[in-house]
């Protein structure tokens, strides 16, 4: 083999690498998020990474305060406070943990039990939108509509570390004190 044809050898061995890895990457993005898309739909799953407006949520039981009120399965709760965090340093990274199928934990079921929803994420992007509600002490999520609630792993711990500095009241103090829904068994 002389050295112009090693040389095309090794480009194509290159090329046939950085598909094969390409592949690979697609493949594995795909199945990091993949529950997340069948359990909340592949429109909220784009609104929760790519909205271009965000709001973290402070939720309280309905209290008949002239407050803006936020359906969550048979509970009304209200809107406590609304703060935009769009341009927060590291809300990329919330995001993305958000929509990653390992921060859930997809074995356990929640009971039949009331949830206190406590905490809100609201993604806008024009006319498009999504709540993710969530009940942080029984670590909860639920897309404000239809969808079945999903139990969370200690990402949520996170999320809520990251959000509360930015509201001016306790997220815990928003829960008010009806029964709390737990993992089923637990």
């Amino acid at each position: 083999m002389n050295g112009v044809s090693r040389g095309k050898l090794a480009i194509l061995s290159m090329f046939a690498l950085g598909c094969l890895l390409g592949g690979f990457a697609v493949w594995h993005h795909y199945r990091q998020g993949r529950r997340v898309l069948a359990a909340w739909g592949p429109d909220v799953a784009t609104l929760v990474r790519h909205a271009s407006r965000v709001e973290v949520w402070r939720l309280g039981p309905s209290g008949g305060r002239d407050a803006p009120r936020l359906q969550v399965g048979d509970q009304p709760r209200d809107v406590l406070e609304r703060v935009e965090i769009s341009r927060l340093p590291g809300l990329v990274h919330a995001r993305h943990a958000l929509i990653i199928d390992r921060n859930y934990d997809w074995l356990t079921k929640p009971s039949a039990q009331a949830a206190r929803w406590n905490l809100a994420l609201h993604f806008r992007d024009g006319d498009d939108v999504a709540t993710l509600v969530f009940a942080t002490q029984s670590r909860l999520a639920y897309v404000a509509g239809n969808r079945q609630p999903i139990c969370t792993t200690a990402m949520l711990d996170r999320v809520v570390e990251f959000v509360s500095p930015h509201l001016s009241g306790r997220i815990e103090d928003s829960s008010g004190t009806g029964g709390e829904l737990s993992p089923a068994g637990g």
